[in-house]
């Protein structure tokens, strides 16, 4: 797993995607890069909250987020309780839950959006930020 690391020369943020195989091993890696002045900061995504603790339980550097799908319709209540316990904070993927579950016409968030006089993305952003979860939209139209 240490092959990226000589190549790597500043990153902001490194990531560890999912708890497979020897993910201590890759962990160790990040923590070399995070040590060398190569990251700024050191994080994980789509770690269970069990795996999470686990890692958090026999490594030098917590990681800094965790990041995973969290909209409306996937809450993950629970997951932020453990994160918030291990100073993890919680980066979201697929705010909009990739335009998925009738999003833009769900009853419940254009009702929000109507008595706040903002956008149902408006409401699902701020709903994310007031819980303490980074979030980073993306868009794959330019007039977004």
């Amino acid at each position: 797993m240490n092959f990226f690391i000589p190549y790597l020369t500043q990153a902001d943020l490194v990531l560890l995607h999912q708890a497979m195989s020897d993910y201590y091993g890759a962990w160790r890696a990040l923590e070399k890069a995070y040590e060398a002045g190569k990251a700024e900061a050191i994080g994980v995504s789509n770690f269970y909250p069990d795996r999470l603790v686990d890692l958090c339980e026999n490594v030098k550097v917590l990681p800094a987020v965790n990041q995973v799908e969290c909209h409306p319709f996937y809450q993950k209540a629970y997951d932020l309780e453990v994160m918030k316990e291990l100073g993890v904070v919680p980066m979201a993927w697929a705010l909009f839950a990739e335009g998925g579950h009738d999003i833009w016409n769900n009853p419940v968030l254009k009702g929000i959006a109507e008595k706040y006089g903002k956008s149902v993305a408006q409401v699902t952003l701020r709903w994310n930020v007031q819980r303490g979860v980074i979030i980073i939209p993306k868009s794959v139209h330019k007039n977004r």
